[in-house]
């Protein structure tokens, strides 16, 4: 079939050479193949009934399923382990971001103790919730400070008192003590404010006997502010570390 196709394909040149009065030159064999590879192709250009075809690439097999689970990582349960517990944590209303590993620090100590005060007492005396502190604005207030939204201050109250004979200074800024407070085990920094009595800056003098009120403030969700169970005062230093109950 070759050989008559070749033998068409040349003749065809031949009478387009011999329209030219152009005597037909003689070709090799392989000029031969030439013409007609170069016919042929030209040929199906105009075959309406040729289709090109492209060579489809086979797609790889799909790792079967037992071999992925095989190839999982054995890690995988301790994370859906992990995942149960926070999604229980928020399910609690509390976030696991946060939530803060108490370190309990010193037990059995007061807080004057723990800030190195001598002659003087400090004792808890309540918490209030409130939208903005101080709720009384007195000409003496120099700053106050509202919830963020959805929120509620809260506000720890402590008493100091000069225990000692003779009037002394107090500067409770200067031991760098910071505090946190912990809301039904959720632990939070206390805010940081300008009020005059912010246990963490004050600086006063009081006379023998005397006492005022410091805070340390915080904010709790507005819908927790009514279901407050437990809450402990975290005292932190450059050395040392100390909890608190308030209940």
């Amino acid at each position: 079939m070759k050989r008559v196709l070749v033998g068409l394909l040349i003749g065809a040149v031949c009478f387009s050479f011999a329209g030219c009065g152009s005597e037909i030159p003689e070709m090799t064999e392989e000029q031969q193949e030439l013409v007609v590879e170069y016919a042929a192709g030209e040929l199906l250009k105009f075959d309406k009934n040729h289709s090109v075809k492209l060579v489809e690439l086979e797609e790889p097999e799909e790792e079967p399923e037992e071999d992925k689970a095989q190839a999982a990582p054995e890690t995988e349960p301790a994370k859906e382990q992990q995942d149960e517990e926070d999604t229980s944590k928020e399910q609690e209303g509390i976030s696991p971001e946060d939530v803060e590993v108490l370190d309990q620090g010193q037990e059995n100590v007061s807080i004057e103790e723990f800030l190195g005060l001598g002659g003087a007492e400090i004792s808890y005396t309540g918490f209030e919730v409130a939208d903005s502190y101080p709720s009384d604005m007195g000409e003496e207030v120099y700053f106050y400070m509202d919830a963020t939204e959805n929120s509620k201050l809260l506000v720890l109250k402590f008493d100091l008192k000069n225990t000692s004979d003779a009037e002394q200074a107090f500067d409770l800024a200067s031991g760098g003590v910071r505090y946190k407070i912990a809301v039904d085990g959720a632990v939070q920094n206390a805010l940081t404010t300008m009020l005059m009595n912010d246990m963490t800056y004050y600086q006063g003098t009081l006379a023998s006997g005397e006492s005022t009120e410091l805070v340390v403030v915080g904010e709790v969700p507005a819908s927790q502010a009514d279901q407050i169970a437990t809450l402990e005062l975290v005292m932190k230093s450059v050395d040392d570390t100390a909890t608190i109950s308030l209940n």
